[in-house]
């Protein structure tokens, strides 16, 4: 072999690895870029992520307090006419009529009564007030000073009752 063409094979081969060289840290370059945008449009998604559940959790009560609204207005009505009538048992049918629909709002979001009367006390549905003498069970529930409510299957407050001895 000839030294010429040893140095110029070397110097070709030196070339040919300088230009890959070049792809690669251009590619790499590319990359990162693409990177760095990926990570940046992430971040913003996490944001408005936030920012919208937060906005949710703010709001989510807005449909029922529509509805709330609607009973006060009732209320309201309910009011003006005890003011202007002095019949009874057209203001005790408005009442009556304003009540179920409260109570019709509540089943609508799931918060139905809870039984308490005649029932076998159960310490996570009822509270007891007082103990009393009874012709029923022990440990029936006799009396219910305070009617409690389940939020779906949860329990939010609790029957407030006497209780057979």
């Amino acid at each position: 072999m000839i030294e010429g063409e040893g140095d110029a094979e070397l110097q070709q081969q030196l070339q040919e690895l300088k230009e890959r060289l070049e792809e690669c840290e251009d590619r790499a370059d590319s990359s990162f870029e693409r990177l760095q945008r990926l990570q940046a449009e992430f971040e913003n998604y996490k944001k408005r992520i936030a920012k919208e559940t937060m906005e949710t959790i703010e709001y989510a009560n807005e449909e029922i307090i529509l509805s709330l609204l609607e009973v006060l207005d009732n209320f309201e009505r309910a009011i003006d006419s005890i003011q202007q009538e002095n019949d009874v048992d057209a203001v005790k049918k408005g009442i009556e009529m304003i009540f179920q629909q409260l109570c019709n709002l509540l089943e609508r979001e799931d918060v139905i009564p809870i039984e308490a009367v005649g029932k076998i006390f159960d310490p996570y549905l009822h509270e007891t007030i007082a103990k009393v003498k009874s012709d029923v069970d022990s440990n029936t529930v006799v009396e219910e000073l305070q009617r409690g409510y389940k939020y779906k299957s949860k329990v939010i407050r609790p029957c407030m009752v006497r209780v057979a001895e």
